[in-house]
């Protein structure tokens, strides 16, 4: 015999089995929670789904969504024919099932293109029958779609997103340290032209000081040399009367 519990903690569903000794066993794997939300970029291809108890020997033949209880989103039988003037406009032609998961306890639409208007509360619906009943069974489950205005289209379009008004302190120091760390660099190479340059205007307008002190060396020298050779040519032996004395022949 087996009794359908709902565990309270956690919101799970929980299958347990009656075993021989007639207490309650827990099976191995308990079932796994289904969403409450379920969050969509504007643009982007939403799956909405959730999960509801699968009884054993159930064979779904049919399964169906709404939206906000008033709109069809999608009607499908088994095979996954989906009717096309069952949907409401808004839907047509934007959905697709896989008949694989009802079997699974899990009933799930995928919808393209969403847009914040898609927003609102699902409902999924499965019919079918249970093996050796003749009577119908529908099971339901549902789940929030919030499609969020916006910001697929601005990843789409490879743009970043505008920055938030008042960026925190941390965030502009940042950016400061960012761009003098590029312009760093360039500075440096401008630092180092303007001083090759200022070297070489220099040493046109005044020459090197090295040379300059070497070639005033040579001319002071050359003067001193000079000087000397003009006394030598000009000087003249003189007797005590101040008159040239021929040179005696004496060794």
């Amino acid at each position: 015999m087996v009794y359908v519990l709902f565990d309270l903690l956690f919101g799970r569903a929980v299958n347990l089995q009656t075993c021989e000794s007639g207490s309650l066993c827990f099976p191995a794997a308990p079932r796994p929670a289904s969403p409450q939300t379920i969050q969509a970029d504007e643009g982007a291809n939403a799956t909405v789904w959730c999960l509801f108890i699968r009884p054993e020997h159930f064979a779904p033949t049919a399964l169906h969504w709404t939206v906000n209880v008033t709109k069809t989103v999608l009607f499908s039988r088994h095979g996954g024919w989906i009717d096309p003037d069952a949907a409401d406009a808004q839907y047509k032609l934007r959905t697709s099932v896989n008949w694989e998961d009802p079997a699974r306890g899990t009933l799930l639409v995928n919808i393209s293109n969403v847009t914040p208007s898609d927003s609102g509360s699902y409902e999924g619906g499965v019919s079918g029958k249970l093996a050796g009943h003749d009577a119908p069974l529908e099971l339901h489950c549902s789940v929030e779609l919030i499609v969020e205005e916006g910001r697929s289209q601005r990843k789409d379009s490879g743009a970043p997103a505008p920055p938030a008004e008042g960026a925190p302190a941390a965030e502009r120091r940042n950016r400061v340290l960012g761009v003098l760390a590029a312009a760093l660099p360039a500075a440096a190479v401008i630092a180092v032209l303007l001083v090759k340059l200022h070297v070489i205007r220099n040493g046109k307008k005044g020459g090197d000081p090295a040379v300059k002190d070497e070639e005033l060396k040579e001319l002071r020298t050359g003067a001193a040399e000079g000087g000397e050779d003009q006394r030598k040519e000009g000087s003249e032996v003189k007797d005590h009367n101040n008159e040239p004395k021929e040179p005696s022949g004496e060794v």
